[in-house]
């Protein structure tokens, strides 16, 4: 790294300096024994014991700075094979910034760059970029994928996987090296099976690593389920009554919310975001233009997307921005003010795709209103549903063929009242049902093992279109030579992805998001 340019023991805070905590770590990293701490302790500081916690009292120009206890890491058994001091100090910011500053003062240590105790590490080889940069994402994960996969990453599972197609290559580099120099010790038919056979598996890899980078990243680290319909279909009244708070805006007067809000929300194990919507229609105002515009980006870029619809303003549906999208939910909503009897196969032929098809009162006072019924796939049978049947309705979804279900209504959305205001039982099922559908895509999509670190997606593509070019050419080129030539290229990308390649600007993007300490 560019701003480290020398091996001088260091010191730093590795729990962070930003409030007072009941105890800081401050750590010592690269000093020669340790002797060359005998001026901060009263103790016999040369006889301190590796890996046992000891109580003493920190000093410097002979005066007291905290009480603490000490834990020696001696190198190469340590994290970054260099003899480390670890001091837990009480962890007033004030205090431990004293210390610090006191060993700086010393001239015996200088204050640690960011991430050169895990850098020194690197060196040292007691990790590899792979699990420097699990590190790096178990440190800032923003949701439990990347925790999860910045551990793997850490205790090598990843890149075991990375390993194989580095074993991969190397076995289709021999073959190729077999067909230049031993193929008259070999045969021609075994030499060129060798080839096919080495090719064949590398492929297989290569392709396993693509589809575990073919999952949008944003999707899984940042996922958005976003609120959509047009104005008055119910979105902010839902929006409330998931976070279980006032926090949209909910008016019978169409276009009340003009931008996008968004509240996180915790499902299952992981955080989600909760978008609330513009209404979606034509319009020449210009503010209220922009944010439908905001509405319909949210959705493109959205992880689980919901469209409302009321349910008797479906033959108005025209919005034509987010016709081709594919739907994970539509919600009919209103559905007890109905004037007439309508199957969900109808209304769904008008709108967009959906993954999931429900219905939503809008009230309980109408508890005779003639209702949709859930039946089989296929035309709804006809008839009323009386109050008491209440639940999702899901017989068109592509994941729900069986039928028929109980019909089960989750109702009321009711633009009229701030609080939501769907019932209060009643209502919290459609908020059960999504949050089932929401933790149900997600879990799937992790199942699929995906891989988040841009670098390495970026790189795992990198070897898909080499690799694409490479199998080309190989089967319309007869001259050994240049193919073993191609392979090379492919062998470079390899290497910068299992980090046998560690340019200096791929070591300043990683360590730039370390904390001093670490």
């Amino acid at each position: 790294m560019n701003y480290i340019t020398d091996d001088l023991p260091i010191v730093a805070c590795s729990t962070g300096l930003s409030e007072n905590t009941a105890i800081g770590i401050i750590r010592l990293s690269g000093f020669p024994s340790l002797d060359y701490l005998k001026d901060f302790f009263k103790i016999n500081i040369s006889e301190l014991e590796e890996r046992k916690a000891t109580f003493c009292n920190l000093y410097f120009n002979e005066i007291v700075l905290d009480e603490v206890v000490i834990t020696f890491f001696k190198g190469p058994r340590s994290y970054n094979g260099e003899n480390i001091l670890e001091i837990s100090a009480h962890g007033n910011i004030f205090n431990l910034k004293r210390i610090i500053e006191s060993f700086v003062a010393s001239g015996l240590f200088r204050l640690a760059s960011q991430g050169e105790f895990t850098y020194r590490a690197l060196l040292n080889k007691k990790l590899t970029l792979a699990q420097v940069e699990g590190l790096d994402a178990l440190l800032n994960a923003s949701s439990s994928l990347m925790l999860d996969q910045g551990l793997d990453l850490l205790n090598g599972k990843l890149y075991k996987r990375y390993k194989e197609l580095s074993a991969s290559y190397l076995k289709l580099k021999s073959a190729i090296e077999m067909n230049i120099d031993f193929m008259e010790d070999v045969g021609e038919e075994e030499s060129e099976k060798l080839l096919k056979d080495s090719v064949s598996k590398l492929s297989s890899i290569i392709e396993s690593l693509n589809k575990s980078v073919s999952i949008s990243s944003k999707s899984l680290m940042s996922p958005d389920v976003v609120l959509v319909g047009e104005p008055n279909a119910g979105k902010s009244s839902l929006f409330n009554l998931i976070l279980n708070d006032s926090r949209s805006i909910v008016s019978d007067i169409a276009g009340t919310t003009r931008d996008f809000i968004t509240e996180y929300i915790s499902l299952g194990t992981n955080t989600f975001r909760l978008v609330d919507t513009a209404g979606l229609r034509e319009t020449t105002d210009v503010i209220e233009e922009e944010g439908i515009k905001r509405s319909v980006n949210l959705l493109d870029e959205g992880f689980f997307k919901v469209l409302l619809v009321n349910v008797n303003e479906v033959d108005d549906f025209k919005f034509s921005a987010i016709k081709d999208t594919s739907f994970d939910m539509i919600i009919f909503t209103h559905v007890d003010q109905l004037t007439n009897k309508v199957s969900v196969n109808e209304l769904s032929s008008k709108l967009p795709q959906a993954t999931h098809y429900y219905v939503s009162n809008t009230s309980s006072k109408n508890n005779n209103s003639e209702l949709l019924e859930v039946g089989p796939m296929g035309p709804l049978n006809n008839g009323p549903t009386g109050a008491d049947n209440s639940g999702p309705i899901e017989p068109l979804s592509s994941v729900s063929e069986s039928g028929p279900m109980g019909a089960k209504f989750l109702g009321p959305i009711e633009p009229q009242s701030q609080t939501g205001p769907i019932e209060p039982v009643a209502g919290l099922c459609i908020v059960s049902e999504l949050t089932k559908n929401v933790v149900s895509k997600y879990q799937l999509l992790k199942s699929s093992d995906p891989i988040l670190i841009s670098r390495h997606r970026i790189k795992i593509e990198e070897i898909t279109q080499v690799f694409s070019e490479f199998h080309h050419n190989i089967n319309n080129l007869s001259d050994i030579g240049i193919i073993s030539s191609e392979s090379r290229i492919l062998e470079g990308k390899i290497s910068e992805l299992i980090g046998v390649v560690s340019p200096d600007d791929v070591l300043n993007n990683i360590f730039s998001n370390f904390c001093i300490g670490k």
